[in-house]
């Protein structure tokens, strides 16, 4: 009897294990887990999804899903993304989403490396010839060498995926583009879908093999979906990590240094000049920025300023306007142009960079005429009253104080008027001049007159 009890009781605890496996099991549900890359290809945005999909090959998950929207980038960026998806050991999926997205340069090989690829409606792939930094052609022999490793690597990639090899080609040499539903009759996605709903149906079932050599199948129907958000740095170096940003802060630290030089104490363009340059600096770690397009723009501030003290009439104006935009247009050094800063904007900054020391010179000249404000020579044109009889030696009070004066036009009477002509030493000398309050009656005078013969004029119309 205690040997069937016994049994009962170890029967009992079986199934409470088994329960409770169960429920632990069902708490591990594998989950999808998924980022939006809505950006240009480089360094940082690189090392996001990397992360990203680290992550969640440590969580094993079901599925790491990329929502691809990106014009294309740095190509050694792209290498790396592309490589971490082969040896992903969880299923990837890239979906270019959503309508109006695309997979541009860069995102083609992007799109092809994971082991599913899908589009929304009105979306476009293809355009991965590859470019020069500043947006132009590549140079023959460099062009030579540069498109035959780029076919290679896109060979390589859609057939490990088993997708358009001739395709992808075309979109390497001819930067051939299509939409979403002639991508998938040519094979170059696996799917459309509407949304991220309808995307995680279609995949349910379907069987990928991982670089290891092992085939899983995808449970993704009615699975939960998480994003794997930014950290905070990852969000910074994002919004740095643009071409533009780069270029404005860059320019941003250097005037705020002129500045604070010219105005020392003034504290504040000091403090935003360096704190633009130390953030600048921080995106230089990340973006492929050209030395020579440092140095040419920073050569164009020094001949601007060497302008400014030297006689040589514009020429080193000319030679920094014509530095300044070299070195920005050539300030990234990328196979991507879109990893440049915008012509317009390099046109507005060496604009309003010219014309700032353009004003700074035109004041400078200014300044040489203006009437002096200090010194001796603050008193030349002040009208002042005679003291003691000017014959031609006398004293007359000018500025609030009494001056030896010596009359150019002798003899000035006491309590007339005079104005100074030059200074030597404590000397003025001087001519006379009409009384202020003189000139003023008289122009009262004669406006009293005009008015009352108008008056008289007006009387005689009316009795007419």
């Amino acid at each position: 009897m205690e040997m069937r009890g016994w049994r009962l009781w170890s029967v009992w605890m079986l199934l409470f294990a088994s329960l409770g496996m169960g429920v632990r099991a069902d708490s591990k549900k594998p989950t999808v887990y998924y980022i939006h890359f809505k950006e240009i290809v480089h360094r940082a945005s690189a090392d996001y999804l990397i992360r990203a999909l680290q992550e969640a090959q440590a969580k094993r998950a079901a599925a790491f899903v990329v929502l691809l929207d990106t014009p294309g980038g740095e190509m050694q960026s792209m290498r790396d993304i592309t490589m971490a998806l082969l040896n992903s050991t969880v299923p990837t999926v890239v979906y270019v989403s959503p309508s109006g997205a695309r997979a541009g340069s860069a995102g083609v090989f992007i799109t092809i490396a994971a082991h599913i690829a899908a589009m929304a409606p009105g979306t476009n792939i293809g355009a991965a010839t590859p470019v020069s930094g500043d947006g132009e052609d590549i140079p023959k022999d460099l062009r030579r060498k540069v498109m035959n490793d780029t076919i290679a690597y896109a060979r390589t990639l859609a057939r490990q995926r088993g997708r358009n090899e001739e395709w992808v080609v075309k979109a390497v040499t001819e930067a051939a583009s299509i939409p979403e539903e002639e991508a998938k009759r040519y094979k170059v996605i696996d799917l459309i879908a509407t949304d991220m709903g309808d995307l995680l149906r279609q995949i349910d079932g379907r069987k990928v093999k991982l670089n290891s050599g092992a085939v899983l199948t995808l449970r993704t129907k009615n699975v939960p979906t998480q994003e794997i958000p930014r950290t905070w740095r990852e969000t910074l170096l994002s919004f740095l990590a643009h071409p533009n940003v780069f270029y404005i802060l860059m320019l941003l630290g250097v005037y705020g240094l002129l500045f604070e030089l010219q105005n020392p104490g003034a504290t504040l363009p000091g403090v935003v000049g360096i704190i633009s340059l130390l953030l600048a600096l921080y995106a230089a770690s990340v973006l492929p920025l050209n030395a020579l397009g440092v140095a040419l723009i920073l050569l164009a501030f020094a001949l601007f300023i060497a302008d400014l003290f030297t006689p040589t009439h514009g020429v080193l104006t000319a030679g920094a306007i014509v530095s300044f935009a070299i070195g920005s247009l050539i300030l990234f050094q990328a196979d991507s142009p879109v990893l440049r800063v915008s012509l317009w904007l390099v046109d507005t900054m060496t604009a309003l960079t010219t014309g700032l020391f353009v004003w700074i010179a035109y004041s400078g000249v200014r300044a040489q005429f203006r009437r002096k404000e200090s010194g001796w020579e603050r008193l030349i044109g002040q009208v002042g009253r005679v003291r003691v009889k000017l014959n031609p030696e006398g004293m007359v009070f000018v500025d609030g104080a009494l001056w030896r004066a010596i009359a150019l036009d002798p003899p000035i009477e006491e309590g007339e008027y005079v104005q100074v002509e030059r200074v030597e030493g404590l000397t003025l000398y001087v001519r006379w001049a009409p009384s202020p309050t003189a000139s003023i009656n008289h122009r009262e005078t004669e406006q009293t007159v005009s008015t009352h013969a108008d008056e008289q004029l007006a009387n005689k119309e009316v009795i007419t």
